[in-house]
Formats: structure tokens, C-alpha cells, sequence
């Protein structure tokens, strides 16, 4: 797996999806909705996997088509379970973990999409302020970039504040991302696409009931597309 992949930009739309997790219904009818083309370039922010019903069929149509995508949390967590507790998962998980080929699909995917020309970068959980776009640093802050959601200033830098964590005083990372590149993300589930000068947050929870939200660039501008979920899927984290 690169840890940073750099493109041009297509010579059609950017399209960019939210945190998909299983969701194979919105999914469909987010791709008919936007119809993509040939020259367009479709990107997920990760998370394809886990929590939803069919991550199998998402991961599918996504190899199939062609679409690229950046590795999330729940992609590390599910290639990561033991072999012993594989037995206890849902039956979608374990379908993807019985399939070689899917495995080594996922494995294949960036840190970080970078595209200068179009000063988009994708990532799962966010930059970090001042880093440099360098495939040594996005490496030496894997971690940190596929979990980032809040920051803390220690010793005059920023650092990744932990899940369940953060006090007082503590950031979002888009609110002090001083990068060139607009930065599309997920992981952090919102109600609403958050939309800043320079970062656009796409994770609208729809494996909770929110909705699949993608980012589509064209005419050098950004608009926002999204597809409410059937349903809740999952209610181990709610909407913020």
C-alpha cells in the first residue's frame, strides 16, 4: 500500500464520497443520481466497510468500476481482527474476510489522494496543521491521518487528542487546517456536510440513519449531493 498517491486531475468531475459503511442501497442510488462518467475520477474517504448491512457488494462495485478510495479506521480494524474472533462478527464482515481478492483490494489503498492541479487532497481523518504532503511524513503519520478529529497544543504543537479525550480548549482540526489544498474527509459523523474555507467534512452518519453525502468538483467549484438512509443500521455512535 502507498502511503501517498498524487494524480492529475481528471478531465471530467472529482467526485468524492462519505463514510459508505455497508450501505449498498444509498450507495446505488447516490452513483444514479450523479451518474458518473468515464472522465470522471470517484474517490471514497474510507470506511466502505463495517457497521452496515452489505459492505461485500459496496466493496464490489467499487473494485469494479474502478473507483479508487482512501483507507479508513474500519478497513485497519477489520483486516486486523484475529483469526479467533472472526467467527463473532457480522456475517458482512466475515464475507469480505473469506474473500482474497477483496482483502487485497482494501490493502491497495492510499493514506492520503493527493491532486495538486485540482488543490484537492483526500484523507480518512484529517491533516495536521504544517505538515508537509510527503510520503515519509503522511507514512510517519498514518495514524494520526486516518483518526484525526481533534487537536490539542502541547509545547506549541499540535497533537492528535484520542477518542473520548478531548477537554477543554481543545480544536477540530479543519478550524486551525492551514494547508493550500481543500482537504475532503470523513470519519467525524455530522448531521450536516461541514464545510469550511478550505476542508469539507463528508461523514453525514448514514449507517446511523443520517445520510451518504459525496462532494462533486466541477467548473472548479464544489457542491454537495446526499442521499438520505432507508434506515438506521447501526446506533453504537449517534449523530453529532
Amino acid at each position: 500500500m502507498e502511503s501517498l498517491l498524487t494524480l492529475a486531475p481528471p478531465a471530467g468531475r472529482l467526485i468524492v464520497f462519505g463514510d459508505i459503511h455497508g450501505c449498498f442501497d444509498e450507495m446505488l442510488r447516490l452513483l444514479g443520481r450523479i451518474a458518473p462518467t468515464p472522465d470522471d475520477l470517484v474517490i471514497a474517504v474510507g470506511d466502505i466497510v463495517r457497521k452496515g448491512p452489505e459492505p461485500l457488494r459496496c466493496l464490489e462495485l467499487w473494485r469494479d468500476r474502478g473507483y479508487l478510495a482512501v483507507v479508513g479506521n474500519n478497513e485497519e480494524k477489520l483486516l486486523a481482527t484475529p483469526w479467533w474472533r472472526r467467527l463473532f462478527l457480522p456475517a458482512g464482515d466475515r464475507a469480505v474476510l473469506r474473500r482474497p481478492d477483496l482483502v487485497q483490494f482494501i490493502e491497495s489503498w492510499p493514506v492520503v489522494i493527493d491532486l495538486p492541479e485540482a488543490g484537492a487532497t483526500i484523507v480518512h481523518g484529517g491533516l495536521l496543521p504544517h505538515m508537509n504532503l510527503t510520503a515519509r511524513d503522511v507514512e510517519a503519520h498514518r495514524a494520526d491521518l486516518i483518526r484525526l478529529r481533534w487537536l490539542r497544543r502541547t509545547n506549541g504543537s499540535w497533537e492528535r487528542v484520542p477518542k473520548g479525550k478531548q477537554q477543554e480548549g481543545d480544536v477540530l482540526w479543519p478550524s486551525v487546517w492551514d494547508g493550500e489544498r481543500t482537504v475532503l474527509y470523513g470519519h467525524t459523523p455530522l448531521r450536516e456536510p461541514r464545510v469550511e474555507p478550505r476542508a469539507i467534512g463528508l461523514d453525514t452518519g448514514c449507517v446511523y440513519g443520517g445520510s451518504l453525502t459525496a462532494a462533486i468538483r466541477e467548473e472548479k467549484a464544489w457542491r454537495l449531493v446526499s442521499e438520505p438512509a432507508r434506515r438506521a443500521y447501526s446506533s453504537r455512535q449517534g449523530l453529532q
